[in-house]
């Protein structure tokens, strides 16, 4: 089954907008997904399911709720496990531990979740921080969005040797599904994005995906409202796009 963590060092790349409808769209077409928050801002739950103080990921990742008191769902087939700030005491505690890379992937597997879901997509904060690497120890796959400017773009290199280190100490499986560009579209003038996208495509190849998700309101509002876009705006451009990416996403899993 795969795990598939979205992460990026630098904000503002649609990590969790692209995390919600990623989920929501495999969730359409059938498919029973999970989606993890692992960022103290919690900006997936608000998002989603919103922030009320109850059960987060923190509880469940240090065992003191069950899955059941902790998951909640969202649209058909798609459930979250919430955030919250106190996650950030969470994750000391845990970077404490012996071996806490293992801690979310000993969570996932002690829980059976491989059997209850088709797909688990994490949203991680925009740094490589302690649960950050506990996801790509659980993770199958990586997706890295990138924002068409220099230092987004300049952070990939952490994160792939972050993949690297990972794959070879902690889990032999993980691999870069691959790197695409939000806030862009190839009729962008803007010089600086269009080489941005250019020396990406020569440094990393095939790595970098086709489908590029551009600017459009409706996603930022859909989030407002607690929507997937495909519910909110279904003829919008960001739905259209992220369609496009899932299904570059599906060739590739």
């Amino acid at each position: 089954m795969p795990i598939l963590t979205v992460l990026n060092n630098k904000g503002g790349v649609a990590k969790t907008t692209t995390a919600i409808n990623i989920a929501s769209r495999l969730a359409g077409e059938g498919k029973r997904v999970l989606l993890i928050d692992l960022d103290s801002q919690a900006n997936l739950t608000m998002s989603t399911v919103g922030q009320d103080g109850e059960a987060h990921v923190g509880h469940w990742l240090n065992g003191e709720k069950p899955l059941s008191e902790v998951v909640r769902p969202y649209v058909p087939n798609l459930s979250v496990i919430p955030s919250s700030k106190a996650l950030d005491m969470y994750s000391k505690l845990i970077g404490s531990e012996e071996d806490y890379q293992f801690k979310l992937k000993d969570r996932i597997d002690g829980d059976n979740l491989t059997k209850l879901y088709d797909i688990i997509v994490i949203d991680n904060a925009p740094s490589l921080t302690t649960l950050a690497y506990c996801s790509l120890v659980a993770a199958t796959h990586v997706l890295i969005p990138s924002a068409p400017e220099y230092y987004s773009f300049a952070g990939i290199d952490n994160i792939m040797q972050s993949v690297a280190n990972v794959k070879k100490r902690y889990n032999r499986q993980l691999e870069v599904l691959g790197i695409f560009f939000t806030k862009y579209h190839t009729s962008y003038r803007k010089k600086v994005a269009n080489d941005v996208v250019e020396a990406a495509r020569e440094t990393f190849g095939d790595l970098v995906l086709t489908s590029t998700i551009r600017v459009n309101a409706s996603l930022e509002e859909a989030q407002m409202m607690r929507q997937p876009v495909y519910e909110y705006a279904p003829d919008s451009n960001g739905a259209a796009d992220y369609s496009k990416l899932v299904e570059e996403i599906k060739t590739r899993l």
